[in-house]
């Protein structure tokens, strides 16, 4: 692979697109496809908060199919499932089906900032 359309990081330069990857995931015993996919979760769940996507209870609620999150991790559909799957026993998503054919109802949970500032994650 050639990397001739990058350029060294300079005080000027600025910062490119990137994911918010909270710091309270590194220590955690997930494996670095969930991390990577709640970090994409995160990311979406700032889409849905600006388009207005509010559950009655105030959390923002998100849409991220299987297959979506299939192709943003360029692994197999058992990889993405096992990823969903340990982000949910953790307890930092929470997944509500609709029905067949349907995109299940995603809430997020998350470390409060203090407690991440505080050495707690």
């Amino acid at each position: 692979m050639q990397n001739d359309f990058l350029t060294p990081y300079k005080e000027d330069s600025g910062v490119p697109p990137y994911l918010p990857f909270p710091r309270f995931l590194v220590p955690m015993d997930l494996s670095n496809d969930a991390k990577v996919l709640y970090a994409l979760l995160l990311d979406r769940a700032g889409i849905s908060r600006e388009n207005g996507y509010i559950e009655p209870d105030g959390r923002i609620r998100l849409y991220f199919t299987l297959e979506e999150a299939k192709g943003k991790l360029h692994r197999s559909r058992q990889v993405a499932t096992r990823a969903f799957q340990e982000l949910q026993r953790c307890g930092l998503i929470l997944r509500r089906k609709q029905g067949l054919g349907r995109p299940a109802v995603i809430t997020l949970n998350i470390l409060p900032a203090r407690k991440e500032r505080d050495g707690i994650a």
